[in-house]
């Protein structure tokens, strides 16, 4: 039998029904959905933002939205997500800012005149402001933090071994031979001699060898060691 108003609980609906949780339940789906987008297979987001979102919608209905509002919302999270493309922040995000106010603004306001009697169903603007914030903050700080990383060259092969610390298995005065990542190498100290069982750390790779040093060890300009 398909779910109706009636059979839902009448508690349940009066949470719904109030425009606040209606506003929020749709800038968590909006995140959500967003999220799940932008993390594909972590699900978490994606089923929290479709359950909000329908949640949402259920209010809306309730409440009678303006879809203008709905419109300007989706449009700022749009312009939002298109900004966390971009190297820096600029009109998209500032245009995004206005689009969310404004729809969030509009959301619940009916496109005639409404009687004297027609219950408040405006939102708080300390809620417009705080979900103003969060929802930019996550789109334009988290998603293009995770859009950045994506970018990042990733390193395979010996160039893997940047930056690895190891031991020495023989002296190196300055050639001999250290493990890193299980394996032994060909090996050069780059700065003074390093004994057998020290640490070292890889600093460059030169076909089958490599160049380390030992941590924190560094040459000045004029020869002298840190």
């Amino acid at each position: 039998m398909p779910m109706t108003f009636l059979s839902i609980p009448s508690p349940f609906l009066s949470v719904l029904a109030d425009p606040n949780v209606a506003y929020l339940l749709f800038i968590l789906g909006i995140v959500g959905l967003i999220g799940e987008f932008h993390h594909p297979g972590t699900l978490f987001p994606g089923i929290i933002g479709a359950v909000a979102l329908a949640l949402a919608l259920l209010g809306f209905s309730m409440l009678g939205v303006n879809w203008v509002g709905v419109a300007l919302l989706v449009l700022a999270a749009g312009l939002f997500v298109a900004e966390a493309h971009t190297p820096q922040f600029g009109l998209l995000a500032l245009g995004g800012v206005i689009a969310f106010v404004a729809g969030s603004l509009l959301l619940f306001t009916p496109f005639a005149s409404s009687a004297p009697e027609t219950p408040d169903r405006s939102i708080s603007p300390w809620l417009i402001g705080l979900g103003t914030l969060a929802v930019s903050s996550y789109i334009l700080v988290v998603v293009r933090a995770v859009l950045r990383t994506r970018r990042l060259p990733s390193r395979s092969g010996r160039e893997a071994l940047l930056g690895k610390e190891g031991v020495a298995t023989t002296d190196l005065a300055p050639r001999g031979t250290v493990r890193v990542n299980g394996e032994e190498w060909s090996a050069i100290a780059e700065i003074g001699p390093v004994q057998a069982g020290e640490t070292v750390e890889v600093i460059a790779v030169e076909g089958l060898t490599l160049h380390v040093h030992r941590p924190y060890e560094w040459r000045l300009p004029d020869d002298s060691l840190l």
